[in-house]
C-alpha cells in the first residue's frame, strides 16, 4: 500500500486563504492517500533571507513533504524557503508579483489576473471546500449579505429593496439570510427587522464554521450582494442557481469586478434588475469545481 503523500499547508490564519487551500488539500485527497501538516507563519515564518539561503529552520520539527501549498502574499517567503530546503515542488494559490512568479513551481491564479507561464494554472476565482450536492432542496433559498469592500460602497436601503422585491415576487421559496464579518451592524439590525414569513434571519455571528457548507448543500437558490466575492464562488461551486445584487462600485474597474462582469457574461450568474428577480426561471451552467480540477493537473504533474 503507498505511504501517505505529505502535504504541508503554510496558513498566514485567514479564513479565505485557508479555504483555498484546504479545497485543493480536499481535492487531491480524492486521488491520494494524503497526511496534512498545517504550518502557521505565527510559530514558524521564514524570512526572505532564509528562502534565498535554501533554509527553514523548523524543516526538522516536521516530516519531509511531498508537496507544500499556501496561499497569499504573506506566505511567499516561508514556501520558498521549506521548498528549497527540502527540495520540494512549491505551490501558491494567488498571483505573487510577477517578479516572483518564476520562483514557485506551480502558481494556481483567477483568470481575470491574466497571467501566462508554463508553471501557471488558472481559475474562474477563488478555490473552496465547498463541492457540488446532490441533496438540493427545491423549496430552499439562501440570502448572502456582505458589506463595504475594497470595491464597493454600501448602500444598505438599495439591498433592502432589492430583498424585499424578491420576497414579494417569488412565492414558493423559504429563504434564510445571513450576514458577513464586514456587514454593517446598522444593516443586521434592519435585516432581523424584516416582517416575512419565509424569510429567517441568521446573522454570522450566529453561524458556526459548518453552517455555511451545509445550506449551501441544501440551497437551490442564492442571491449574493456582488462585494461577497468569496461567497459568490462558494455559491457557484455547491451548483445553487445564483443571483447577484448589484451595489455601488467604486471609481475604476478591477480584476475583481471583471471577474464577476466575466461570469455575468458567461450566464454563470443572474444579475438582479427590476425585470429579473425570480432565480427559478434562470438557466445555470454546470457547478464550478475548480479545486477538483486543479487537483487533477497536479496529480499529473507530480505523482504519474
Amino acid at each position: 500500500m503507498a505511504e501517505a503523500k505529505i502535504i504541508w499547508q503554510i496558513s498566514d490564519g485567514k479564513r479565505g486563504h485557508e479555504n483555498q487551500s484546504a479545497g485543493l488539500i480536499d481535492a487531491l485527497s480524492q486521488h491520494l492517500d494524503v497526511k496534512t501538516v498545517k504550518i502557521d507563519l505565527a510559530e514558524h515564518k521564514a524570512s526572505w533571507l532564509h528562502a534565498f539561503k535554501g533554509q527553514f529552520p523548523f524543516a526538522k520539527e516536521h516530516s519531509k513533504p511531498d508537496l507544500i501549498i499556501g496561499t497569499g502574499s504573506r506566505t511567499h517567503s516561508t514556501i520558498l524557503a521549506a521548498g528549497r530546503a527540502t527540495n520540494t515542488p512549491t505551490i501558491v494559490i494567488m498571483a505573487p508579483p510577477r517578479g516572483l512568479t518564476k520562483l514557485f513551481d506551480l502558481c494556481i491564479v483567477p483568470e481575470h489576473d491574466n497571467r501566462k507561464g508554463a508553471n501557471i494554472l488558472t481559475t474562474k476565482g477563488a478555490m473552496n471546500r465547498i463541492r457540488p450536492s446532490d441533496t438540493k432542496d427545491l423549496s430552499s433559498g439562501l440570502f448572502l449579505v456582505g458589506g463595504p469592500s475594497q470595491h464597493h460602497d454600501w448602500d444598505e436601503t438599495k439591498l433592502l429593496e432589492q430583498i424585499n422585491t424578491i420576497l414579494d415576487t417569488e412565492e414558493a421559496t423559504k429563504w434564510t439570510l445571513t450576514t458577513s464579518r464586514r456587514t454593517p451592524e446598522s444593516t443586521t439590525t434592519k435585516l432581523q427587522a424584516i416582517d416575512h414569513p419565509r424569510l429567517t434571519v441568521i446573522p454570522v455571528d450566529n453561524t458556526s464554521e459548518t453552517w455555511l457548507p451545509e445550506t449551501l448543500a441544501t440551497a437551490s437558490l442564492v442571491w449574493a450582494t456582488e462585494d461577497s466575492v468569496s461567497m459568490v464562488y462558494e455559491a457557484l461551486s455547491s451548483g445553487a442557481k445564483v443571483g447577484l445584487l448589484p451595489g455601488i462600485r467604486k471609481t475604476g474597474q478591477s480584476r475583481v469586478l471583471t471577474g464577476l462582469d466575466t461570469l455575468i457574461k458567461e450566464a454563470y450568474l443572474l444579475p438582479f434588475t427590476a425585470d429579473q428577480t425570480n432565480l427559478n426561471e434562470f438557466k445555470n451552467p454546470p457547478a464550478l469545481n475548480e479545486a477538483k480540477r486543479i487537483a487533477k493537473c497536479i496529480v499529473a504533474r507530480y505523482f504519474q
